[in-house]
């Protein structure tokens, strides 16, 4: 009866393990200190295929946004390490969906041998949308784009290889075997952020999704406009965009909290917020109200670029402006402008926002 038991038992967690890796193909192995390492990869446009047996039929922007859905809702990459041939752990490379319009979007999930969760990294800094593995480009032509970027869709795109992939995991492998991982690049705790304003409140609860057209301006030597290059773009997750470290998220409904410092002056507030994703894009910022309604909030917008020298900053103005939308007033339009600019006559970039409200 205990043979039979233990048989039993075998069966069970061998039927967990195989049901974890339902659909995904062994890709890589490798020695890693004493320890073996098997990668395993579930193709993302196979079950996308699987999903949406028309996918190929369906508008490029739409195959996007389900690309972009599955990846961050799913697990890509897992790595598993063995020591005489016993599972020790497994490392899950699975994309965050709280992680709206972040260029890295992906967690890394730590399991003990029996599937429980030891710890998970919130900083891994990889992120995509095509990878090495998809099944498109594992022929000849295909494997020559790897490592490049392609238009993909009618969009422009890196195929990212995975010896990056590969690189950044196996580190964090080394320092977990190590238990010497810091708790900075741990998953906290989330803390809700309460809003300041009423229009935060307003939005929260009745709109259900935005639409941006964002336009990139051109100006020849006289200061004319030359050329203007628009696109458009979608978000449906207002307090996850809003309170991300999204350009676009932050500046598009700036999110402040309640805790925030605000000084008011007559019709004008000035705010000095303490959160991280407000202070790494606007600085000096000043709302000015009419009847107790914003009506636009001025600032300097922290341009940040990053050199082989390090981090780089300048500055451009940056102007929203409030409209009334059903019972509610919310940003429409927005402007990056130079800083001579004061009367934003001359915007670098305007983004445009029409509402779908509940």
């Amino acid at each position: 009866m205990r043979i039979i038991s233990l048989l039993i038992l075998i069966f069970i967690v061998s039927g967990i393990q195989a049901q974890n890796l339902t659909d995904f193909e062994l890709v890589d192995n490798y020695k890693l200190d004493n320890s073996k390492v098997k990668v395993y990869f579930k193709d993302p446009l196979k079950e996308l295929l699987k999903k949406h047996p028309d996918f190929d039929n369906k508008d490029d922007k739409t195959k996007h946004e389900l690309l972009s859905d599955y990846l961050h809702n799913n697990t890509l990459y897992v790595f598993q390490t063995f020591r005489k041939k016993k599972l020790q752990k497994s490392y899950e490379l699975k994309g965050n969906p709280k992680k709206i319009r972040t260029k890295y979007y992906f967690n890394l999930d730590i399991l003990e041998a029996d599937g429980t969760l030891d710890k998970a990294i919130d900083k891994v800094n990889i992120g995509g949308s095509f990878f090495e593995h998809m099944f498109i480009f594992q022929t000849t032509q295909g494997k020559k784009v790897i490592g490049k970027g392609i238009k993909m869709w009618g969009y422009f795109v890196m195929i990212e290889p995975y010896d990056n992939i590969k690189l950044k995991i196996t580190e964090l492998i080394e320092k977990d075997l190590e238990n010497a991982i810091p708790d900075e690049i741990l998953v906290k705790q989330e803390i809700i952020i309460e809003p300041l304003f009423d229009y935060q409140n307003c939005g929260l609860k009745t709109i259900s999704k935005r639409e941006f057209t964002i336009t990139v301006y051109q100006y020849d030597s006289l200061g004319h406009k030359k050329n203007e290059y628009p696109r458009t773009e979608t978000d449906s997750e207002l307090y996850l965009s809003s309170t991300s470290k999204d350009l676009i998220g932050v500046t598009t409904f700036p999110f402040f909290a309640s805790t925030d410092k605000k000084v008011v002056i007559g019709n004008k507030i000035q705010v000095e917020s303490e959160l991280e994703n407000i202070k790494h894009y606007l600085k000096d910022i000043e709302i000015t109200t009419d009847s107790n309604k914003i009506v636009k909030i001025e600032g300097k917008l922290i341009i940040h670029g990053y050199t082989t020298k390090g981090e780089t900053t300048h500055y451009e103005l940056y102007i929203s402006e409030f409209e009334n939308v059903g019972n509610c007033n919310f940003p429409k339009l927005i402007k990056f402008c130079p800083l001579d600019d004061l009367e934003y006559k001359k915007p670098r970039l305007t983004i445009e926002i029409e509402y779908e409200l509940k």
